[in-house]
């Protein structure tokens, strides 16, 4: 359970659509198209016909009744990219709408977080449906891996009016946001999982980009540093964790 481990920023998540498609190097060893699908495949969660590059929607889940009891910190579209071209405009809105109309009859102070590769496609919507900016529960998260995918992809994330999140899980490469920085809302480490063949994370990339976020006053994450993740996470850096969250964040 996300809740449990504290190498997540999540509580939980929603997943009335899923299916993606592998577009950039961190995608190589994607935890949802390479384990995930398959297993939940085998339990029967997924009807035996969908595959994993293609879209599937699941109507019992698309209601604000599934929702709702969902509380914290709820990623939407997890086992998948809500922005993918070939998720429609229709079924993205239906997402968006159901978001609203839940959080409108909360109390409680949930963050649903829209997170993507996608952020072109992630901006022309959201700019679009929310011209004054997001609402505060909405947040949008864009994934970069390396310094070429932060400078096509951040420009799009700060485009939009909303709460700002740079994951750089995979980490790939060092990274400088100095460019950007001052506008993110939170900045995410991680490494590459899965196997022995998973690239290695360099310390040194972790902590010039630690550094970044420590003067600018941003909010700073490391989810793992080593090739395990869960209860087998390195989370330690020069001494202690970061688990640093955004205002009116909690998991």
């Amino acid at each position: 359970m996300a809740k449990k481990n504290p190498g997540d920023v999540l509580t939980g998540d929603w997943n009335p659509i899923i299916g993606c498609q592998k577009c950039s190097p961190g995608c190589r060893k994607c935890w949802y198209l390479d384990a995930l699908f398959p297993w939940l495949k085998r339990l029967g969660k997924v009807p035996v016909e969908v595959l994993p590059n293609e879209p599937h929607l699941f109507e019992n889940r698309m209601t604000n009744a599934y929702l709702r009891p969902k509380n914290g910190i709820v990623g939407i579209c997890q086992h998948g990219d809500l922005f993918w071209d070939q998720i429609s405009d229709d079924a993205i809105h239906q997402v968006l709408d159901i978001i609203d109309e839940t959080a409108a009859t909360k109390h409680n102070v949930t963050k649903y977080v829209l997170w993507s590769k996608r952020p072109e496609r992630m901006a022309d919507i959201l700019c679009a449906r929310y011209p004054e900016g997001t609402p505060s529960y909405l947040a949008c998260a864009v994934s970069i891996e390396n310094q070429p995918l932060a400078d096509e992809r951040l420009p799009h994330l700060l485009r939009i009016n909303t709460t700002r999140i740079a994951v750089l899980e995979p980490m790939l490469g060092s990274v400088d946001l100095h460019a950007y920085i001052q506008d993110l809302n939170w900045v995410i480490v991680g490494s590459e999982t899965g196997g022995d063949d998973a690239r290695a994370l360099d310390l040194d990339w972790v902590l010039h980009l630690r550094d970044q976020a420590v003067e600018a006053g941003v909010p700073f994450f490391i989810k793992q540093l080593n090739k395990d993740h869960g209860k087998n996470a390195i989370r330690n850096f020069y001494g202690r964790t970061w688990d640093e969250f955004p205002v009116g964040f909690t998991k």
